[in-house]
């Protein structure tokens, strides 16, 4: 897995990421046929060196859009040296035939089925050049292998206990990838996710569902299952989690700490673009007030570049989470994906500045907004980061709810890091980067940007 620039801590010549340890690389060490007795390696770029030079009989890549370029040169690296490679991932799963040329077989869609396939037929020596997964049900996830955190360098991440219980989406917001390749919504069988739980050390963790209560009767029964753990959790969830009252006292009393919200935008007229009607911004004080009430913490997510956003957007932005008293707030620009409904606008309206995928991180400005310049939206993100983060905005944002764990701390220290990084580290010194004239074909990275809107 490439280094996907994660807000991490560098101490001498360790590193810690401040976010949570992936699920992708142990859920995959879990599903390793016993039979073939295989020595397994995990290496997550993001807080360790790829090691180029080691030895091995089959090398595979986790594959995001942001760090598809290195992903692509590690590969290449790997079978110049005669090591057969196997890349998968989202960015694969969506953008197939820009992968082909980079692995000697792709893994398209989830990978519990087709992942286990693929080793022992590499095994057999009759690997095949793609491996797709067709059959999206809850069965997909039952009775699946217990993660291989043990593979994993546990101090490498502030939150190492990650866990699973849905996988999709049943929303289709324009900005996001899961919904193309993951095309419906999973649930895990509730035992299992206790048994996964059980088997954590500690008493923190987290969910990496997108959002976890889609389903709000399954929601219930996993969250009542919870409370005899003694937990203390926190997940991605939507604004709507508000409207269930009893809900929210089972993950109260289920040990829920904190909830990431993509409250996405303050102006109400953005919704209908996001295809998130749902979110009501009039409500949004009613939310965070109905979570801090549950001693639950608010994590928000907010979105610059949006169509009906102008310059005083950032202020707007800022003033509300000071109001709402949200204690993490998130801060994103607005990134066409490729394989969402985004792209396909914004690519027809010729307003894709850059198709570096190194640029697709949300913290660079690739589009050309509707209401302001790419500078103007660039400079306002900085701006508003660096405001929200002052530390007497922290003091009153934070102020009256109880630090019921370390979540707030660490996130507004990593918050602060990450602003000094937005100004200072020289890949953030442009919106995006210098682009070669070209148009996008469908092929990926190697051409970058269209003509100028």
């Amino acid at each position: 897995m490439p280094d996907a620039h994660m807000h991490k801590l560098h101490v001498g010549r360790l590193v810690r990421s401040f976010r949570e340890a992936p699920l992708t690389l142990t859920t995959l060490a879990g599903l390793v046929p016993p039979e073939l007795d295989a020595d397994i390696r995990l290496v997550d770029g993001s807080v360790e060196p790829v090691p180029l030079d080691a030895e091995a009989d089959l090398v595979g890549i986790s594959v995001i859009t942001g760090c598809a370029n290195p992903a692509y040169a590690i590969a290449d690296h790997y079978r110049k040296r005669g090591i057969p490679v196997v890349l998968g991932g989202v960015h694969v799963t969506i953008l197939p035939e820009e992968a082909r040329p980079h692995a000697d077989a792709l893994v398209i869609g989830l990978a519990e089925r087709t992942w286990p396939e693929l080793l022992r037929d590499a095994a057999a020596g009759r690997l095949k050049d793609r491996y797709r997964e067709d059959r999206f049900d809850d069965a997909l996830v039952s009775g699946r292998p217990l993660p291989r955190r043990d593979l994993q360098r546990r101090g490498a991440y502030m939150m190492p206990n990650t866990v699973y219980a849905t996988r999709g989406c049943k929303r289709a917001c324009d900005f996001c990838a899961t919904p193309p390749a993951i095309p419906a919504f999973i649930r895990r069988p509730v035992p299992d996710v206790i048994a996964d739980i059980r088997s954590l050390r500690g008493r923190y963790l987290c969910f990496n569902d997108v959002s976890l209560i889609d389903d709000v009767d399954y929601a219930k029964e996993l969250f009542t299952a919870m409370i005899p753990l003694r937990k203390r959790w926190g997940g991605l969830t939507t604004v709507e989690v508000a409207n269930h009252p009893e809900l929210l006292d089972l993950m109260r009393r289920s040990g829920c700490a904190y909830l990431l919200l993509g409250f996405e935008s303050v102006n109400p007229n953005n919704m209908k673009t996001l295809h998130k009607g749902f979110n009501k911004t009039a409500a949004y004080r009613r939310v965070v007030d109905a979570l801090h009430a549950h001693g639950i913490a608010v994590q928000g997510c907010f979105v610059f570049g949006l169509d009906e956003d102008d310059a005083s957007v950032f202020a707007d932005t800022v003033e509300q989470v000071m109001a709402m008293r949200v204690d993490i707030p998130r801060y994103s620009l607005y990134t066409p994906y490729p394989g969402t409904p985004l792209f396909s606008r914004l690519l027809a309206e010729n307003r894709i500045l850059s198709f570096n995928w190194d640029d697709y991180d949300t913290m660079h400005a690739v589009i050309q907004p509707a209401r302001m310049s790419v500078q103007e939206l660039y400079d306002g993100f900085r701006w508003a980061y660096r405001e929200t983060f002052r530390l007497r905005r922290i003091a009153r944002r934070v102020a009256g709810l109880e630090l019921t764990c370390l979540v707030n701390a660490v996130g507004n220290l990593a918050y602060r890091i990450f602003v000094r990084r937005l100004y200072n580290d020289p890949r953030f010194a442009t919106p995006y980067s210098v682009a070669r004239p070209g148009a996008w074909t469908g092929s990926g990275s190697s051409l970058c940007a269209p003509a100028a809107p």
